[in-house]
């Protein structure tokens, strides 16, 4: 619990794309994430984790603001309908890295090609309850162009200020246990939208990442 009560008071950060960059070459991606205080259950930690991959686009706008998209899944989805997550899916044979599975999966769901990013960085993979091990890949949008959305996988789209998402201020902590498996998530609320879970947790995944280098 001390790492959840330390990250929620800690101070914002407010780093530059290049500031983003270097912290993240810093950084170990080999680690792996999970939320702080999660408690696996020997059969969970036996599992074939499945791969995927997620991107986090970062866009500067014209004052020099960096901001974060994130979409919400389609409500007709079976899993997860509705909520916010960061464009990404499932690793495909076809893919020659995680980066690539990324990119693809961002332009099938909202019409940006990999042309339109330059890599910033990853995060360590990140193990879920529900068997994935997501790659977070941090890139930044370098040819913003109309987005394209997927009605099949995406209802909405939305572009967050990075500051306030890496503001601990903003968020909350809530304990679960789901069986034997003992867990608990992020939360953060943004004007009419809540994100929590998955998504949540690779935000701090960041803030933690980007916090042992720029507070250094």
């Amino acid at each position: 619990m001390s790492d959840i009560k330390q990250f929620l008071g800690s101070p914002p950060l407010s780093p530059n794309i290049e500031q983003i960059r270097i912290a993240l070459d810093a950084y170990e991606s080999d680690r792996i994430m999970l939320n702080p205080g999660i408690k696996l259950s020997s059969e969970t930690n036996s599992l074939s984790f499945k791969t995927a991959a997620v991107l986090l686009p970062i866009w500067k706008d014209d004052t020099g603001v960096l901001h974060v998209l994130l979409t919400q899944r389609a409500k007709h989805l079976r899993n997860h309908p509705g909520q916010m997550a960061f464009p990404g899916g499932q690793h495909d044979k076809e893919d020659s890295s995680l980066i690539q599975t990324a990119f693809r999966e961002t332009h099938e769901e909202i019409g940006l090609s990999p042309d339109c990013f330059q890599l910033v960085g990853e995060l360590g993979d990140y193990l879920t309850i529900s068997g994935f091990c997501v790659k977070p890949v941090i890139a930044e949008v370098i040819n913003l162009q109309t987005l394209t959305l997927s009605s099949d996988e995406v209802e909405s789209t939305y572009w967050i200020p990075l500051d306030y998402l890496l503001t601990p201020t903003n968020y909350s902590f809530t304990r679960k246990s789901l069986s034997d498996i003992h867990t608990g998530y992020f939360e953060v609320k943004y004007q009419d939208i809540t994100i929590w879970g998955l998504t949540a947790g690779i935000l701090y995944g960041l803030y933690k990442a980007l916090d042992s280098q720029i507070r250094n």
